[in-house]
């Protein structure tokens, strides 16, 4: 069965149509048998020996499985298999399969081979493939059919004998295939497809002709189809993805895990990342946030035809209410065959709204060309500055970036995160108080910068390496393009820390070049995530500093250079676990959620804003990481297979330094904050408790069972704490402002009685709805409660803490998870309609997907000697052709815009 798609739209004459691609790909993971696989099919004997040059394959368990490993990669001539508890052969219980660079004897190891062509060469662009699944005729009828985004390496199982700072997940190599058809209308005009972004070393084919490969699991890409594709007929895009050797010393996955556009354009068509708007205030700037502006906008113009062509380009700018408030045309401009042109026109733009933030208002540019070449770009109109005394100045006005560096991955769908995820990522941490988000370490990918922009995130955009490389400078290159209308983006990186390539001056200064190419009106300075070098050529090339922990060195380095700017890139690393008050060093590696342990490069949570907020000339900081991720289990290993630095868990579950950080991030005018750690009271009768509290009051009174422990007062960005003897009951915290008798903001614990009913809630999205757009995606929380309706929120040894949880109606479950940093339990489903999952520490996090049919899903859960729970969402049909921008209207309607 293949899976063809018609574009009518492209009949249209001189149409600009953009499809996206992602529904009815065939994949393929290499290694999978497609059919039966005995010994037969390896007539050779290898018995007794060692081969070299193997790779080990660290998901397979038995002789049966390594065997059918190689069976399923049609590159791989041995298996060899040393069986479990082997004293003769080692690594015991491991699978090894390649191709043998040689063999010699080697006792205990049972092996076969068979005889493989040699590996074709690599095509070049335009050449014919030469290798089986790239070619028309390959028969993919039994591969599975996967949408995208989809991450194949978070499919596999985790073993200890997979490599640890990659989450004890084995990568692997898979194909992809496409079927889909072009109307032969289509045919005379420029076609082009858009890869947002693929992990990693991809080869693309189009009907067995080689498009190109792109080796960067981060940067987005794009292939011509003209010459290879079939108009008014099918076609077969086929893409080979090897994510066996990350490039990261984190869980960055495997696959087009990442959107794919098809475009069709006339010849003479914008560029893609064509048009430039940067916009510049002229005046001065009232109190509510307003000012005259000018935005002054490049096109780049591409006539890829046969024939001179001359064209001019006209733009309209809407405000954020969609009402037209400037727009002009440029000169007509003569560009000859094969060449590019640039059209550049000024506008004036009176009463702007600035984008902020508080107040992130976006505008919106409709750029057309003469012959009916159109696209729309959305950006934000705002002043931004970099003092070296007094930080980020935003619109006039200081801004301090309480900002957090983030990974890309996600439980249940590993880096594969639907957009509407990403709306949500970016929400939660706004409700923290957070403004700032690093996309740590790499070019993130655009839905996640939309969101921002429309959320208010402050966005450090960081390139992967601080290389020279032709492929790297292409990274650097699409970058910029491809971001710089985004206005969250306040800040280019060059790199991080290792990835920095020993602070190589000489390579900083290429890369800077680039930025200040592409990028020359955008107010955003150049700046790197630094570790060590300081004082060196490599910091000269800055224009903004950046510090990663070494929060000690801060007074001394602006003291060596107090003209340049200076902001923490990265802060704290302090580790804890979600309900955890206790470090377990032995079994199941867990840290405590006190704010106590952290790295010998790091800082406690306090010790690291702290350092910050008494600084004026220090910009802020992006504290390491809000959400937990797969890989670097520090300060621990297996079982652990994620790491502990997050503020929340890797399902988006807050710990206690989340509330830390909602007490100094926010003023008790905008939102009163106070929490009790632990989160929990269910201790040993008289055992003696840590109990802090974090509020952004000034004076805490502490009460057990109505009973007063104490009144203290708070230092600024520090808790208060008590030590109190264990008795079952309510812990209540009480917060003030200074000489007020009015308690500003409370906080209760309780003892909790044995579980004996599951709660399913929806946290996102806010409308406890979805649209029917095969991907709006929501999360469940998942809950043991006691009979009064009390979260159970200690770990529990008791069976019934695994649930089984059932799907109907108009949606599918798409992945589980439950924060748990040493749960080895699968991330997907068993299948799209059933799951099974353990609930840790009296939470589990469910991830339902909508399909393209409106009605409605329902998620059962059950559990031994637990009541059963049941949630319905309802799925609107979609009225919007991008599902994204409901998000803020979503928002606004809620009033929960912060």
């Amino acid at each position: 069965m293949s899976y063809v798609f018609f574009f009518a739209m492209l009949t249209i004459a001189a149409a600009r149509t953009r499809h996206l691609l992602d529904e009815g790909w065939k994949f393929y993971k290499i290694g999978t048998p497609l059919g039966s696989c005995t010994d037969s099919d390896f007539p050779d004997d290898y018995s007794n020996k060692r081969c070299t040059g193997l790779q080990l394959q660290a998901q397979v368990f038995d002789k049966e499985g390594c065997r059918a490993t190689c069976c399923g990669d049609a590159e791989c001539a041995i298996y060899q298999w040393c069986p479990a508890g082997s004293s003769s052969c080692s690594p015991a219980g491991s699978c090894l399969t390649g191709r043998p660079v040689s063999c010699e004897p080697g006792q205990g190891w049972a092996s076969r081979g068979r005889h493989v062509q040699p590996a074709p060469p690599s095509p070049r662009p335009g050449q014919d493939c030469a290798e089986q699944f790239c070619m028309v005729s390959a028969n993919d009828t039994d591969w599975r059919v996967v949408d995208l985004p989809h991450d194949f390496v978070v499919e596999n199982n985790f073993t200890s004998k997979a490599d640890q700072s990659h989450g004890f997940l084995p990568y692997s190599k898979g194909w992809y295939r496409l079927h889909f058809s072009l109307d032969s209308d289509a045919k005379g005009k420029s076609v082009w497809i858009e890869f947002d972004g693929v992990q990693r070393d991809s080869t693309a084919y189009l009907n067995g002709k080689m498009l190109g490969n792109h080796l960067s699991g981060y940067t987005s890409f794009r292939f011509d189809l003209s010459k290879a594709a079939v108009f008014g007929g099918n076609n077969v895009l086929a893409i080979k993805v090897d994510a066996t050797a990350p490039d990261s010393w984190w869980y960055d996955g495997g696959g087009i895990y990442r959107h794919v556009w098809l475009n069709v354009a006339d010849h003479v068509h914008i560029a893609p990342w064509g048009v430039y708007l940067p916009s510049h205030v002229t005046g001065p700037i009232s109190g509510d946030a307003r000012a005259d502006a000018t935005l002054k906008i490049e096109t780049l113009v591409l006539n890829e035809g046969s024939a001179d062509a001359s064209v001019y380009s006209k733009h309209v700018v809407r405000d954020p209410n969609g009402r037209q408030v400037a727009g002009s045309r440029s000169q007509t401009t003569t560009i000859k065959a094969g060449f590019n042109a640039t059209l550049m026109i000024e506008i004036l733009i009176k009463s702007a709204d600035l984008w902020s933030d508080d107040r992130p208002l976006l505008y919106s540019c409709e750029s057309t060309l003469s012959n009916g070449d159109v696209v729309t770009n959305t950006f934000g109109i705002r002043k931004m500055e970099w003092g070296k005394d007094n930080g980020f100045i935003l619109n006039g006005k200081p801004v301090k970036i309480k900002g957090f560096a983030n990974h890309q991955d996600f439980a249940g769908v590993g880096v594969a995160v639907p957009d509407s995820l990403q709306a949500y990522r970016v929400w939660q941490q706004k409700q923290m108080g957070s403004n700032g988000w690093r996309t740590a370490h790499n070019p993130p990918t655009p839905a996640l910068l939309d969101e921002c922009d429309r959320q208010g995130m402050l966005v450090w955009d960081e390139h992967h390496r601080n290389h020279a490389s032709p492929d790297m400078l292409e990274d650097m290159r699409s970058m910029v393009l491809r971001d710089r209308n985004h206005p969250s983006i306040i800040m280019w990186s060059l790199c991080n820390e290792a990835l920095c390539e020993n602070f190589n001056a000489d390579t900083a200064k290429v890369l800077k070049a680039i930025v200040l190419e592409l990028d020359p009106h955008g107010q955003r300075p150049v700046t790197a995530a630094m570790n060590g070098g300081y004082g060196s050529a490599f910091q000269d090339v800055l224009q903004v500093m950046g510090v990663n922990y070494h929060v000690n060195l801060y007074d001394d380095l602006h003291k060596k250079r107090p003209e340049q700017p200076l902001i923490g890139s990265e802060t704290s690393s302090d580790y804890s676990d979600r309900y955890i008050y206790q470090n377990d060093k032995t079994t199941r590696m867990y840290v405590s959620s006190y704010d106590v342990n952290y790295p010998a490069w790091g800082n406690t949570a306090e010790d690291a804003w702290c350092a910050i907020a008494e600084r004026p000339f220090v910009a802020g900081g992006f504290y390491w990481t809000n959400f937990d991720y797969k890989g670097e289990p520090t300060p621990y290993s297996w079982p652990n297979i994620n790491s502990h630095f997050g503020v929340s868990d890797i399902a988006g579950f807050p710990k206690d330094n989340y509330y830390y950080h909602q007490s100094v991030f926010f003023d008790a005018s905008v939102k009163p904050i106070v929490h009790i750690v632990p989160m929990h009271w269910n201790f040993n009768e008289g055992e003696l408790v840590d109990v802090w509290v974090y509020t952004n009051g000034n004076v805490v009174d502490l009460f057990l069972n109505d009973k007063h422990l104490g009144r203290k007062t708070i230092i600024p960005c520090r808790h208060v704490q008590w030590r109190v003897s264990f008795s079952p009951g309510k812990l209540r915290a009480d917060a003030y402002l200074t000489g007020s008798h009015t308690v500003m903001a409370s906080d209760i614990v309780a003892t909790t009685g044995a579980a004996s009913r599951i709660a399913l809630d929806v946290e996102w999205p806010l409308s406890q709805t979805l649209n029917a757009d095969n991907s709006d995606t929501a999360l469940v929380t998942v809950r043991v409660l006691d009979h009064a309706g009390r979260e159970v929120r200690t770990t529990s040894p008791n069976s019934s803490m695994q649930l089984s949880f059932s799907l109907s109606g108009e949606g599918r479950i798409i992945g589980k998870g439950n924060g748990d940093p040493s749960n080895h339990e699968p991330d997907k489903p068993e299948s799209p309609r059933s799951a099974t999952h353990s609930i840790w520490n009296g939470r589990a996090r469910i991830l339902m997907q909508a399909t393209h049919k409106p009605g409605d899903v329902t998620l059962q859960a059950e559990g031994a000697g637990l009541e059963k729970a049941s949630l319905t969402i309802p799925v609107r049909a979609v009225q919007h052709s991008n599902s994204l921008p409901a998000v803020r209207r979503e928002l606004e309607e809620k009033s929960l815009w912060v």
